[in-house]
């Protein structure tokens, strides 16, 4: 019996496959086991074939059984999968008693903590040069300048961290740069303390205390002394969280550069934005930010600043273009000139390029630098980038599909033998339901999402989309429960379900439902791993 390699919740087959949640009771896995060697046991069938479907199906069901009703099995299953039943660890003289297994986990997860962590090394870096259209047609070179940031954090221990930084810059002929480290150590579950010091530009030394004032209040408090002019700086921040989304917080700076300042900013699923107000001794500002992402791929930027020293508006957007990889362009106008800046994020690194075009605000130049690199954007977007990654994705699909052909093909024979013994039962309950106008699956597919949303195509061919997908209309009848109800349990992939199969290994699979109850018509669609529980108004069509 093999565990799914897929993304998700680990080692869930077993409760799948007897209908059962992770936090079954030892009761609760002994009535499951019951009602399936009902329907399966081969005693119950006299044809041949009947009898060997059965057998088959049978065996599956002790197994999880066997595995899931041993509280000492159980446990290694629920952390290490079959796998660590199969090799993993040994039961027997070696390990008999449940307090001794108990510690055999707790050790091989001591010990896959600390290989973690030890391995738990982050570098970040960035590259920005400063590139001026005016200046290289004025013969003074194309360069205004260039700064380079590097850091690394370490985890020194479950609750100690280490950063290390530093970061060189030259513009025309001056340049400065500057080295700093941070130690970050965890005092208490709701406390961390900083001592930070840098030499070089700025330099100076300072401790920092955060600590969680409840369960939606967080301050930090700071101290640092600037070995430039001996100045003393203190920082005070509160920080409040307004909602499942959003934050505020105040900021007060108190030395030679005091200032308060004021902030916003929510974050959910497809969009961010943020806010802040911010008074110094002699300057003011305020600056707005708004980003929506439109695709899992794409997003979009924009933002302002206004205040004594800016004046400007930034519009553009950024594209995905691999795992690790991030592209954007961002169009800027203001006081300062008109600009591009490109971006390229990948991993931890950074190489901005932002390119001075003008420091007039000559409106033709301001127009055609925002209107002329959207167009060939959109453009290419539609005629060159859309179609190579709809040709990749289909080239990968296909690929997949073809490895995975055999697999698939057996994966379905099966299911289609465990339906076969399920559909009288699921037919009786089907007709009970239907005389007490109860709950009744009229058709329900599983399989990829990008197939389930051209249901209307899946009605006419049966050729690769369909190939994806699978009727599992039968299955779902049979589990409605005597009370006219069918609960879909949470973090459980419905694959593993009896009577289901993975019909597009590797691919993100909804399960897409349409059911009657008390005459009237629902409908709803579910991820693979979520929690499903019918009937429900809300999926009243």
């Amino acid at each position: 019996m093999k565990e799914d390699d897929g993304t998700g919740p680990p080692n869930r087959e077993l409760y799948a496959l007897l209908h059962l949640s992770p936090e079954a009771s030892d009761e609760e896995i002994r009535r499951a086991y019951r009602q399936w060697a009902q329907v399966y046991h081969p005693d119950k069938y006299q044809a041949p074939h009947m009898k060997e479907i059965a057998t088959e199906n049978f065996q599956r069901i002790c197994e999880a059984y066997e595995i899931l009703s041993d509280e000492n099995k159980r446990q290694i299953y629920d952390i290490y999968g079959m796998e660590g039943l199969n090799s993993g660890l040994e039961l027997g003289p070696k390990l008999n008693k449940v307090e001794e297994i108990k510690e055999q986990l707790e050790k091989l997860k001591r010990m896959k903590e600390q290989q973690k962590m030890s391995a738990l090394f982050l570098p970040k870096g960035s590259i920005v040069a400063n590139l001026s259209l005016p200046g290289f047609l004025d013969g003074d070179g194309i360069m205004r300048g260039m700064a380079m940031a590097s850091a690394v954090q370490s985890q020194l221990s479950k609750s100690s961290a280490l950063s290390l930084s530093g970061n060189l810059g030259v513009e025309e002929n001056s340049g400065a740069g500057a080295a700093s480290a941070v130690f970050r150590h965890q005092i208490a579950s709701d406390s961390t303390i900083e001592f930070m010091g840098s030499v070089g530009l700025g330099s100076l030394i300072g401790v920092q205390m955060t600590r969680q004032l409840s369960l939606h209040s967080t301050a930090t408090l700071g101290i640092a002394k600037s070995f430039h002019d001996g100045s003393i700086n203190l920082s005070n921040v509160w920080t409040r969280q307004l909602s499942d989304t959003a934050s505020g917080n105040i900021e007060l700076l108190l030395g030679p550069q005091s200032s308060i300042g004021v902030g916003w900013q929510k974050k959910d699923q497809n969009t961010s934005a943020a806010g802040e107000v911010k008074f110094g001794t002699n300057s003011f500002g305020i600056s707005a930010r708004y980003s929506r992402r439109f695709s899992s791929k794409s997003h979009g930027r924009i933002a302002g600043r206004i205040g004594s020293a800016a004046l400007e508006v930034e519009v553009g957007g950024g594209r995905k273009v691999s795992d690790f990889s991030t592209v954007r362009m961002l169009y800027t106008i203001g006081i300062r000139g008109i600009f591009w800046r490109f971006e390229l994020h990948r991993g931890g690194q950074k190489l901005l390029i932002p390119i001075l075009l003008s420091r007039d605000l000559n409106p033709v130049l301001a127009t055609g630098a925002f209107v002329v690199p959207t167009s060939i954007y959109f453009i290419l977007k539609k005629f060159v980038f859309k179609p190579y990654y709809l040709k990749r994705e289909k080239q990968k699909a296909l690929e997949n599909m073809e490895r995975t052909a055999t697999q698939v093909q057996e994966a379905r024979k099966a299911a289609a033998k465990a339906q076969q013994l399920l559909e009288n039962v699921a037919n009786r309950k089907r007709n009970k339901q239907q005389e007490t106008g109860g709950l009744i699956i009229t058709k329900a597919i599983y399989g990829n999402h990008k197939a389930l949303k051209k249901g209307d195509e899946l009605r006419e061919t049966n050729d690769e989309l369909a190939s994806q997908v699978l009727d599992v209309t039968v299955p779902l009848n049979f589990l409605v429960n005597d009370s006219g109800q069918l609960k879909l349990h949470d973090g459980v992939k419905k694959s593993g379900i009896m009577g289901f199969c993975d019909p597009c290994p590797g691919e993100p699979k909804q399960l897409h439902m349409e059911y009657t109850y008390h005459g009237e018509r629902y409908e709803v669609a579910v991820d693979d791993y979520e929690e499903l529980i019918i009937p429900q108004i809300a999926h009243r069509v």
